[in-house]
C-alpha cells in the first residue's frame, strides 16, 4: 500500500487504496498536477459502505432492513476511517493567495529535495499555473479541507460533487508517497 501524506506536515491525505486518477477538465483532458479519488458514507461502527440507492428495486436483498441507527460518515474525511480531513471556509482571494503562496514554497521544497529531479520541479513549475486556474475556475462548487494538523501552509484536499458524495482532489508535488 502507498500512503500519500502532506510534503510540509506529514499528515496521511490518502492512499492508493482510494484508486487516485487524473483530474479531467470540462474537455476531458487531463489537469496536469492534480489527481482525485471518489469517496463514500460508510457505517463509523464497522466502516462498511452503505446502499443508498434503490433498495430491492433491481433484484438486490429485497428484504434487509437498513440500520436506521447506524452513524454514517465520509470515508475520506472521518477522524477514525479517513484522514481526519477539517473543512475550512475559503473566498476566491484566499483560494488564489493559498494558491500563489503554496506553489512558491512547494516550487523551493522541491528544489531542496535531493529526491527530485530537475525536470521533475520544471514539470510543477509548468503546470501549476494550469492547476491553479482549474481549481480557482470550480471554487464556487468546491468545498476546502486541511490535514489532520491543520497546517494553514500545508497541502489541502479540494472537494466537489458530481454525484452523491464527494470527490476530493489533492496538489500532487505536494503529496509524499510512502510505502508501506
Amino acid at each position: 500500500m502507498i500512503i500519500y501524506k502532506c510534503r510540509f506536515s506529514g499528515d496521511e491525505m490518502l492512499t492508493d487504496a482510494f484508486g487516485p486518477r487524473p483530474v479531467l477538465d470540462d474537455d476531458g483532458e487531463p489537469v496536469e498536477g492534480l489527481i482525485e479519488i471518489d469517496s463514500m458514507k460508510v457505517n463509523k461502527d464497522s466502516g462498511a459502505s452503505v446502499d443508498v440507492g434503490c433498495g430491492g428495486e433491481f433484484g438486490g436483498g429485497g428484504g434487509d432492513d437498513l440500520d436506521t441507527a447506524a452513524e454514517l460518515v465520509n470515508n475520506v474525511i472521518d477522524q477514525q476511517l479517513g484522514f481526519d480531513l477539517h473543512e475550512i471556509p475559503l473566498g476566491k482571494r484566499d483560494l488564489k493567495e493559498y494558491l500563489a503562496i503554496f506553489c512558491k514554497e512547494l516550487r523551493q521544497k522541491l528544489k531542496d529535495d535531493e529526491k527530485v529531479a530537475g525536470p521533475d520541479v520544471k514539470a510543477f513549475t509548468q503546470s501549476a499555473p494550469k492547476f491553479c486556474k482549474w481549481l480557482l475556475s470550480k471554487h464556487d462548487d468546491m468545498q476546502f479541507f486541511t490535514s489532520s494538523s491543520m497546517d494553514p501552509d500545508g497541502n489541502m484536499a479540494f472537494a466537489y460533487y458530481k454525484d452523491v458524495n464527494p470527490i476530493f482532489v489533492f496538489i500532487e508535488a505536494g503529496l509524499l508517497k510512502e510505502k508501506c
